[in-house]
Order: structure tokens, then sequence, then C-alpha cells
């Protein structure tokens, strides 16, 4: 009969994970849209000195919707299997890339909405479903995070990268399904967000109790 606990698979934790980066999506979007919203006469005026003050501020705003949400919410699920994972280590790991993309790619549209009047909200939906599939960026800072916690850390890149390709395609099938369908055009942005369930299974995974990378006593006391 096999050892339970040494067993990869956990259906309750794989629930917990797709709860929380669902939930992050719905917090990220509705706060990510309200905070730009009341700062965009701020944004308009920092515009007006400088582009990229502005650019800069709005990257700030949705770097760290996607650090202290969705970095927080995932690693209080990483904990129960990898209790000593720093909680400021898996956030910064969350934050950093994401902050990334939103100066390279999303900061300079959303100005640009902003400083034409236009609404935010649809910027922020894309903006989460990139950021949750831009895979390999966010998967290689999270799986430094993850060294010295699990015997396979490395793997999260591969995870990361699998689900984005996987987000991909589904957008892509969304689209085709959406229009067989007839349906609204706005539902073909839900199909990535099936690449969580993935995602979690290679988190199971991951940070199997096999894996788990143990700890001198005296450390562990500490």
């Amino acid at each position: 009969m096999p050892d339970r606990n040494r067993t990869w698979w956990d259906t309750k934790l794989l629930g917990e994970w797709v709860l929380a980066n669902g939930l992050a999506y719905l917090v990220i979007v509705a706060g990510g849209v309200a905070v730009e919203q009341l700062l965009a006469g701020t944004t308009r005026a920092a515009a007006g000195v400088s582009w990229w003050l502005a650019v800069i501020g709005v990257a700030l705003v949705g770097a760290a919707f996607h650090g202290f949400v969705l970095g927080r919410w995932q690693w209080r699920v990483l904990r129960q299997r990898l209790p000593h994972l720093r909680r400021t280590r898996w956030t910064v790991a969350t934050f950093i890339p994401a902050l990334a993309l939103w100066l390279l790619v999303l900061a300079p549209e959303a100005v640009d909405a902003i400083t034409r009047g236009e609404p935010t909200l649809l910027l922020f939906r894309d903006a989460f479903v990139q950021a949750l599939v831009f895979g390999p960026l966010i998967g290689l800072a999270q799986a430094v995070a993850l060294r010295g916690e699990t015997s396979r850390w490395h793997w999260w890149f591969v995870a990361n990268l699998t689900s984005y390709l996987f987000a991909a395609g589904m957008y892509v099938l969304g689209g085709v399904i959406v229009d067989a369908l007839f349906a609204s055009s706005h539902l073909t942005q839900a199909f990535p967000l099936l690449a969580f369930v993935v995602h979690g299974a290679w988190m199971l995974w991951v940070t199997a109790p096999a894996a788990a990378t143990s700890r001198p006593a005296v450390q562990q006391a500490s």
C-alpha cells in the first residue's frame, strides 16, 4: 500500500491553488481598475511632465497587485507543502517579472488610454491573463525562489512554460468555439484561465513531499 504522506497528488490543495489564482484574477482586475480611476488625474498630470514618469507609476501599481495579491495568495498555498518558503522571497519573485512586463508592454498602453480618457478595464483584464501565462519570465524568477525548498525547483520554469503554451492554445481554441457558437468575443478571455489547473498539477509535483528539501534541526527550530 503506498505511503499517502509521500504521494504528490492532493485534490484539495489543487482546488485551493485554482481558487487562489481565480480570486486573484478578480481582485487584480477590479482593484487595478479602481485604483487607476482614482489616480487618473495624477497619471495625466505626471504624463504632462514626463511620459515615462507616468508609465513607471502605472507599472508599479499593476506589478504591486500581482506581487502582493497573486504572490501572497500563491504563497499561502505553497507553504502547506514548503513551510520554510519565505513570503517575502516568493512575493518579490512574483513582483519583479510582473514589473518588467508592465514597464515594457502594459503600462505604456495604460498611460495612453488614461490620457485619452478611455476605460482601462479591458487592459487590466488582458494584463492579468498575460501575466499569468507569460510563463518563461515569471517561471524563472519563481524557480529561483524555490531553490533550496524542493529538489524539483528547476522544473517550475517548465511548469510555467507548459502553462503558457496551454493557455495560448486554449485562447485560440476559445476563439474558434466562440465564433462557432456566435457567442460574445469576451468569453474568449476565459479559456486561458484553464491553465490554472495545468499549473496546479505541476505545483503538486514540484512541491511533492518526496522532493521537499529537508532542513537541519537547528534551522527548523529557528
